[in-house]
């Protein structure tokens, strides 16, 4: 609402600098209009062109020209001076939050079914009709109610088969219209015509906001937290939208249409169950940390040089699986980069600088020295091979296996062993 308020004060303000003529509608007709058509020669040759002559008129006077016209309304006519019908420029109907809408509905059930209750609940209802009929009589001069229906409400404008000296159908009111009492025969006879931007306004921003900001004033902190949280949820959403569009991780983009499916469902619902909020939490913070991962590996191992298909599959496989393979082994490209990576974070815990002459040393993986770039693996592996007669000296030679894992606090072992079953 405060933002809606906002937008509304600059919309008016613009528009009041702008000049009283942008409102006018300047139609190529307007010279046709002012014709009169005295003789029936005329009139014939007007009526074989396809429109009808019109009623002489007199020009409108100066207290009584149109104003806020929008556009021509089609072919309709006014149905007393036969001229061309146009839309009025109204004022935009009042923005309501779901609260306001909760209250003015549970003001109306207050009200009652008797007279006095009814006429308080048109009179509330009427100021959107008050100011579209002001309007409506600002932009067409010598309008009648039954003008006003037919652009305001087709449906209870009865069209007849006869056609009128201006070549239109003739009409009435529906019944509903002509009940004695009619709210909108009332507000009609009591409106002016007074275009739009001098009319009062339907929806006074200033005051709204100020309602908005002592609302807010009275609240406390964690209301106030409550109240943001479907909008934050949203921002959030978004902004991870966004930047996991261009990653291909496989499980990521299925994740982010779950969450926001999840986000949507949540916003529609009022803010009871904080429980939902914390698992949508914790689902955003798992897609998040993803996306930062695979942001920080592209900076580091291809830092301005774009990304192939096999560094994506690369970095996919990096950020979901316990491991993966090096394409091209320890000597390939990304290798290299790894290589690159860790000696460079290796020089910034040492506070190696690039002129320091060890900081050009160059290593192999499999080198010794190369343990003072890596840092200290968490887990060996060495795997056993050999090629030997079991179970006795005699027999066939058979392959066997052994894989040992060595760790900070166990040792895991695991043997595979093949035996000649012929010649044992």
């Amino acid at each position: 609402m405060l933002n809606c308020c906002v937008e509304t004060k600059t919309k008016r303000e613009n528009a009041l600098l702008s000049s009283s003529t942008d409102d006018l509608l300047t139609d190529d007709s307007e010279d046709d209009e002012e014709e009169f058509f005295d003789c029936e020669a005329e009139a014939e040759e007007f009526m074989a062109a396809g429109d009808v002559p019109h009623r002489r008129r007199p020009k409108h006077s100066l207290w009584n020209k149109p104003v806020g016209r929008y556009k021509r309304c089609e072919n309709l006519r006014l149905l007393q001076t036969g001229e061309y019908l146009y839309i009025p420029v109204t004022q935009d109907p009042t923005p309501k939050t779901e609260d306001q809408l909760e209250e003015d509905e549970r003001v109306m059930l207050q009200l009652g079914t008797d007279a006095q209750g009814m006429e308080l609940r048109t009179r509330m209802m009427s100021a959107s009709l008050l100011s579209d009929m002001e309007s409506f009589k600002a932009a067409n001069p010598g309008a009648e109610l039954e003008d006003f229906i037919r652009w305001y409400s087709p449906r209870d404008w009865v069209e007849e088969e006869e056609v009128d000296e201006f070549n239109q159908k003739k009409g009435h009111l529906s019944p509903r219209m002509q009940l004695p009492g009619n709210m909108w025969v009332e507000v009609w006879t009591a409106a002016k015509p007074v275009p739009a931007r001098r009319q009062k306004r339907l929806f006074d921003d200033t005051r709204e906001a100020e309602k908005v900001l002592h609302y807010l004033e009275a609240k406390q902190p964690r209301e106030v937290a409550l109240m943001l949280v479907s909008t934050l949820t949203h921002a959030s959403v978004a902004t991870l939208a966004h930047h996991a569009a261009p990653i291909e991780v496989p499980g990521l983009e299925p994740a982010v249409r779950h969450i926001a499916g999840k986000a949507e469902l949540l916003s529609r619902a009022p803010i009871s169950d904080m429980r939902r909020y914390e698992e949508l939490a914790m689902e955003l913070a798992w897609a998040e940390c993803v996306v930062a991962q695979v942001a920080s590996l592209e900076h580091k191992l291809c830092p301005g040089a774009g990304q192939t298909q096999e560094m994506r599959k690369f970095l996919a496989a990096l950020v979901t699986q316990p491991e993966a393979l090096v394409p091209g082994g320890p000597r390939g490209d990304i290798a290299s980069r790894i290589r690159a990576m860790f000696s460079e974070a290796h020089k910034a815990s040492q506070m190696i600088s690039d002129n320091d002459p060890s900081s050009h040393i160059t290593t192999e993986p499999w080198s010794p020295i190369s343990s003072s770039v890596f840092p200290p693996a968490s887990e060996r592996e060495f795997i056993l091979r050999v090629l030997a007669p079991r179970p006795a000296p005699t027999s066939l030679i058979t392959p066997h296996r052994l894989s040992v894992r060595l760790r900070k606090d166990e040792i895991i072992m695991a043997g595979c062993f093949s035996q000649d079953t012929t010649f044992q």
